[in-house]
C-alpha cells in the first residue's frame, strides 16, 4: 500500500510537470520517477522502473535533437501502461478452497486442545465470518517448538475498528485473547475475519505478541485479502506472515500457519528437563502406593466404558508375578492423546489418559477406562500402550493391546508383532450386565536381552 501511494504521488508529479514547463519538465519528471521507483526496492515495480527510465531518456534525446515534440500522446501512453501495471498489482484472487482430508484431521486435533491452549476471541454473537486459526510457534533460530509460551492476539471488528479500552494502545482492542502453546508450540484460536483498517481494502490482519521474544510482535495477513504489493512487503519481512484461508463444509474459515519467532526466551526448560528421552516409557513416573486396580479415564470422560484386566506371569508362564508395575496409556474417543495442560514427564507426550497398576499376590492388574479410538488417519488399529517394570528387570514395552474385529488390523500387521507378551495382544471384548466392555490380556514376563 505504501508503494502504491508513492506511485500515485509520482504520477501526479508528472501531471503537474506538463501543466508548468511542458515537455522538458515532463521528460525530467519521468527520469526522477524511475529513480524514486528504483528506491522502493520492490521487485513488482521493476517493469515500471525500466519503462520510465527508457521513456525519460528517449524523450530528452528527442527534444535535444528536434527541440520540439508533442508530449501528450506519449504521456497518455505511459499513463495507460502505468495504470494497467497498477491494476495488475492490486488485483486479488479471493478463491477459498475447502479443507482436504489431512487438514480436516489436523483441525480436529486442534479443536481438542485444552482450554489453556485455546483462545476464544469473539463471542458467538459477534458479527462477521467465523475464523479458526491453527497456529504453531517455533524458534526462528533452532526451529524447535516454543512450549508453554504465552501468545496474545488482537484485531479489528468486521467494520475495521479496534475499539480499544485505552485510546493510546491498540492492544487493548475489544477483540483480543491469549493462550499458552502446548508441547508442540501450538494454539487454537476462534474468532472472526477482521475487517479492513482504514480506507484500504487489502490490509486485514491479526496482531500476535509472543511474550519474552525480541521482537514480540508478529502479524498474520491473509492471502485472499492482500494485494501483490502487500504480499511483496510481507515476503520481505520476518514479522509478517501470509496465511492461506480454507473453509469447512459449513463455511467456517480456517488457516494453518507456522510462525517463526526471533530470539524467543523458552519457558520449556523445566518441562523438558522432566521429559524422558524414551518416548514410550512411563513406569518410573508411577505415584507412590499404587494398587493392582487403577483408573485411566474417570466417569466424566466421553467414550464407551472399558475394563482391561489380566494376569502377569513369571517367565515360566505359570507363576503369578507380584509387584510388577503395569503402565498403560491411550487416545481418547477421537483418536487423540488429549491433554489438560498440566502434564509432566511423558504425560506431555502421552496425555492425561494414563495410569499405573502394581500386580497383587495373584499377579492380577485391572484398568478402568474408555475404549480408545484409532488415530484420525487410521494408520494403526485402536490400541492401548503398555509397559512393564519389576523389581528384577527394567521397564520395557510390549506390543499394544488391540481389539478383535478391528477392521484396520491386517495379516501383515500381525506378522510384524514381536513382543506380544507370550499371548496374543489381540483381545476379545464382551459387555457385562452394566454395558461395560470387558477385555482380558494375560502377559508373560520376557524382558529383551541387553
Amino acid at each position: 500500500m505504501k508503494n502504491l501511494l508513492t506511485l500515485i504521488a509520482l504520477f501526479r508529479m508528472a501531471h503537474d510537470a506538463v501543466k508548468t514547463d511542458g515537455f522538458p519538465s515532463l521528460a525530467r519528471s519521468f527520469t526522477r520517477m524511475s529513480q524514486k521507483i528504483s528506491a522502493l526496492r520492490d521487485r513488482s515495480v521493476i517493469p515500471l522502473f525500466a519503462l520510465l527510465s527508457l521513456l525519460g531518456t528517449a524523450m530528452r534525446l528527442n527534444w535535444i535533437k528536434n527541440r520540439s515534440f508533442s508530449p501528450r500522446p506519449c504521456f497518455y501512453a505511459a499513463t495507460l501502461i502505468l495504470t494497467s501495471s497498477l491494476f495488475t498489482q492490486c488485483s486479488i484472487d479471493r478463491t477459498i478452497l475447502p479443507l482436504n482430508k489431512v487438514e480436516l484431521e489436523t483441525l480436529e486435533e486442534f479443536k481438542s486442545f485444552a482450554p489453556k491452549n485455546t483462545a476464544q476471541i469473539s463471542s458467538k454473537n459477534e458479527p462477521g465470518q467465523k475464523l479458526w486459526l491453527c497456529l504453531t510457534f517455533v524458534s526462528k533460530e533452532s526451529h524447535r517448538p516454543l512450549i508453554n509460551q504465552k501468545v496474545s492476539l488482537y484485531h479489528t471488528s468486521v467494520n475495521g475498528e479496534y475499539q480499544p479500552s485505552d485510546p493510546n494502545d491498540e492492544s487493548t482492542a475489544r477483540l483480543k485473547g491469549a493462550a499458552f502453546t502446548d508441547e508442540k508450540g501450538r494454539i487454537f484460536v476462534q474468532t472472526i475475519l477482521p475487517g479492513d483498517y482504514g480506507s484500504s481494502a487489502d490490509n486485514r490482519h491479526i496482531h500476535t505478541n509472543v511474550d519474552n521474544a525480541k521482537p514480540e510482535a508478529y502479524d498474520i495477513h491473509f492471502k485472499q485479502y492482500s494485494g501483490q504489493m502487500s504480499k511483496n512487503f510481507i515476503s520481505g519481512s520476518d514479522q509478517h506472515f501470509l496465511a492461506d484461508l480454507k473453509q469447512t463444509d459449513d463455511s467456517i474459515l480456517v488457516t494453518m500457519l507456522t510462525i517463526e519467532v526471533k530470539n524467543a526466551q523458552p519457558n520449556d526448560s523445566v518441562i523438558n528437563a522432566s521429559i524422558p528421552d524414551c518416548q514410550w516409557c512411563g513406569a518410573r513416573e508411577a505415584p507412590e502406593n499404587i494398587d493392582w486396580e487403577a483408573t485411566i479415564a474417570h466417569e466424566d470422560v466421553k467414550g464407551e466404558r472399558l475394563i482391561l484386566e489380566g494376569t502377569i506371569y513369571e517367565n515360566d508362564g505359570k507363576t503369578p508375578a507380584e509387584n510388577v508395575i503395569v503402565y498403560a496409556y491411550h487416545t481418547n474417543d477421537k483418536g487423540l492423546y488429549e491433554k489438560k495442560g498440566n502434564e509432566t514427564g511423558n504425560g506431555v507426550r502421552h496425555g492425561y489418559l494414563r495410569a499405573w497398576a502394581k500386580t497383587n499376590s495373584h499377579g492380577k492388574y485391572r484398568f478402568h477406562t474408555i475404549k480408545p479410538a484409532p488415530y484420525p488417519n487410521h494408520a494403526e488399529p485402536a490400541h492401548i500402550h503398555m509397559t512393564l517394570m519389576g523389581e528384577n528387570f527394567d521397564e520395557y514395552w510390549i506390543n499394544a493391546t488391540w481389539f478383535k474385529g478391528d477392521k484396520i488390523i491386517t495379516d501383515e500387521m500381525v506378522e510384524k508383532l514381536t513382543r506380544t507378551g507370550g499371548f496374543s495382544n489381540i483381545i476379545t471384548l464382551t459387555k457385562n450386565d452394566n454395558g461395560i466392555w470387558i477385555g482380558n490380556r494375560d502377559i508373560i514376563i520376557n524382558p529383551p536381552k541387553k
